[in-house]
């Protein structure tokens, strides 16, 4: 399979609440930033839904080939200043 699209997602999970969120960045294969998902709660697999929905509703229509990376385990400072740095 050839991708078309790279996505990079970084989780935190606040353990005192028992909540977890995500902030998402997705790259063309050139290496241009076409879509970021800043910080938000979701869990499980909600950032590939929100990378989807975010694809179809800003560039495109129908299903396109994304290689999806999850990093788990991240301080929250990382998931927050992950989508905003770039």
């Amino acid at each position: 399979m050839s991708y078309k699209y790279i996505a990079i997602t970084k989780e935190w999970r606040d353990k005192i609440n028992g909540n977890s969120y995500f902030s998402s960045v997705v790259e063309d294969l050139s290496g241009n930033i076409i879509l970021k998902l800043p910080f938000q709660y979701g869990y499980g697999r909600q950032s590939e839904f929100e990378i989807r929905k975010g694809l179809a509703e800003t560039f495109f229509k129908g299903c396109h080939a994304i290689k999806l990376i999850k990093i788990e385990r991240c301080t929250k400072k990382e998931v927050i200043q992950h989508a905003e740095e770039l």
